[in-house]
């Protein structure tokens, strides 16, 4: 039997960018920005424990597509940015079906270790139901779950209008944690011995200590 989920999605900071043949909307949901310092670091249980500036405990559940996080230690200070959208668009005839990525980065700002870690949660539903007074949507996923959702923003309301029942949509959810971690003292790297280019086939013979002149007999 089918489940039936309620969503309200109350955003502000929206776009909409629709076409005739090709209507799609997108809005920002979350852009938050936070200092925390590293509490624990289980890359068993693959979680890193936050403790932000007011106290509150957060914790960061990382998938198996994430290897490792090799700058994070416990103590680390971090600046953290949260940023979440959600997308949608009517899928083209014969488009194929969207798939969920993952996506990491890591380098350095300044001497800091810095690293990005980007979900994008793709899906593909059918429009059951439409109701333009209450801006209400129903629609099933490809899991067979129906979803009931009520649209709050001028960006999907406009999209809504759009739909008609049996319309396929691509939904597209992001999530992107980005951090910088500011310690006041940051590792240096350590410089590279410089080497002399040699010509091939050419050898570099050792340099040869001067002799000590041997003393006089007695």
């Amino acid at each position: 039997m089918a489940s039936v989920a309620a969503c309200a999605f109350s955003v502000a900071g929206v776009a909409f960018s629709p076409s005739a043949a090709h209507a799609q909307a997108s809005v920002l949901l979350k852009s938050q920005h936070a200092t925390a310092v590293v509490e624990t670091v289980d890359r068993d249980a693959r979680e890193v424990l936050l403790r932000e500036g007011n106290g509150h405990l957060i914790t960061i559940e990382y998938g198996k597509a994430v290897r490792d996080l090799p700058h994070l230690h416990e103590g680390d200070r971090l600046n953290i940015n949260f940023v979440e959208t959600l997308g949608a668009q009517v899928a083209l005839p014969g488009s194929p079906m969207p798939e969920s990525t993952l996506t990491t980065a890591r380098g350095f700002v300044h001497g800091h270790p810095r690293g990005v870690i980007a979900a994008f949660n793709r899906e593909r539903a059918t429009v059951r139901s439409i109701d333009i007074k209450t801006h209400t949507l129903s629609f099933v996923t490809d899991d067979g779950d129906l979803h009931v959702a009520v649209l709050r923003t001028k960006a999907m309301q406009d999209f809504l209008a759009t739909l008609k029942i049996g319309d396929v949509v691509d939904i597209t959810r992001m999530e992107s944690i980005s951090y910088v971690i500011s310690n006041a003292t940051v590792a240096q790297p350590v410089p590279a011995t410089p080497q002399l280019a040699v010509p091939a086939g050419d050898t570099v013979a050792a340099p040869v200590a001067p002799q000590t002149p041997a003393a006089p007999a007695q």
